[in-house]
């Protein structure tokens, strides 16, 4: 597999100075897929795909399944969150487009003072935040209704704020829907709508090294996590390269409203439904962080191109260089 100029500065860039990275590129174009897989020393490496933590990549999945329930006509995008969830208080709620936008008033994380505390000395014991998921076993069910019972918000724009907690009140709506809750729900579409074997919620036993090259196992998870919809994920290449072309074929269709502008994001970029979109180009993305590891996935809408990538650092920065330049 050959790249540019640009992408190749960047992976030269990522293993720098290092002794432990492993990055695997895949590439969909004209209905073709590559794969390479560099090993700690740079050089290309063999055997089967990796199964790898994609961090908040999940989040496109949850939108997905939103984007299914939406087109069934079970949920409403712009109905406030209190039409979907009983006994909250009577007052002004975002509805879910903005959940789904980052736009909803909802905090970064869901952590208050009381609650950081214990999270913090419980993450040095383990050895830091590449370590430690600080989403495991908090909030509970009960701790997230109590979060939005607290949190008064004000009938008003929001600018862009990106919500672990909002996505994953989201999730926890589309699974009460579904009857089967997020978990469960997700499991089965991922299965049988988007026909991925190999990407599921959940744990994976793989090694990774944190910056200062300290060995350090991937993020665990619990099913009754709540924030599991905006991070649970795990896949390979090959997976997210089928879910990339399936946003972009076709064939389904509800899948289209994901990649409309929904709300404001970032400087370069508008919001689809948890998708990041350029403004200076027809490409969807989303970047994904879990501990040790990090992911990029990227698709141009015109091209029906696709990039994905994983490595320590610089995911994001390799991502584009391969997209926005010519393949």
């Amino acid at each position: 597999m050959a790249f540019n100029a640009a992408a190749q500065k960047e992976i030269d860039k990522l293993y720098k100075g290092r002794h432990h990275v492993e990055l695997s590129i895949g590439i969909l174009q004209n209905g073709e897929t590559e794969f390479l897989r560099l090993g700690p020393d740079g050089k290309e490496v063999g055997g089967p795909q990796p199964v790898y933590p994609v961090g908040s990549i999940c989040k496109t999945f949850t939108t997905s399944l939103l984007a299914k329930v939406l087109a069934e006509g079970k949920l409403d995008l712009h109905t406030p969150i209190d039409r979907y969830i009983p006994g909250l208080p009577e007052r002004y709620y975002p509805n879910l487009e903005k959940l789904a936008t980052h736009t909803s008033g909802y905090t970064t994380q869901p952590y208050t003072t009381l609650t950081t505390l214990p999270f913090l000395l419980k993450m040095n014991r383990e050895g830091g935040l590449f370590h430690t998921n600080p989403f495991r076993g908090y909030p509970d069910e009960a701790g997230m209704l109590k979060i939005i019972r607290d949190t008064v918000l004000e009938d008003k724009p929001y600018k862009f704020v990106y919500s672990n907690i909002g996505m994953s009140i989201l999730g926890y709506i589309v699974g009460q829907v579904g009857g089967e809750g997020f978990w469960d729900g997700l499991t089965r579409y991922i299965r049988e709508d988007l026909g991925l074997e190999n990407t599921f919620l959940g744990n994976v036993d793989m090694t990774g090294y944190d910056r200062k090259e300290n060995p350090c196992r991937c993020w665990q998870w619990e099913k009754s996590d709540v924030i599991a919809p905006a991070g649970a994920l795990n896949s390979t290449v090959g997976d997210l390269l089928r879910y990339a072309e399936k946003n972009m074929d076709g064939s389904l269709p509800y899948l289209e409203v994901c990649h409309e502008v929904h709300g404001p994001c970032e400087k370069n970029a508008n919001s689809g439904l948890a998708w990041r979109l350029e403004k200076d180009a027809p490409i969807s993305w989303h970047t994904g962080s879990a501990g040790a590891f990090s992911a990029w996935l990227g698709l141009n809408r015109e091209t029906k191109c696709a990039v994905v990538n994983y490595g320590l650092v610089n995911a994001e920065q390799i991502g584009f260089a391969i997209l926005k330049n010519d393949l």
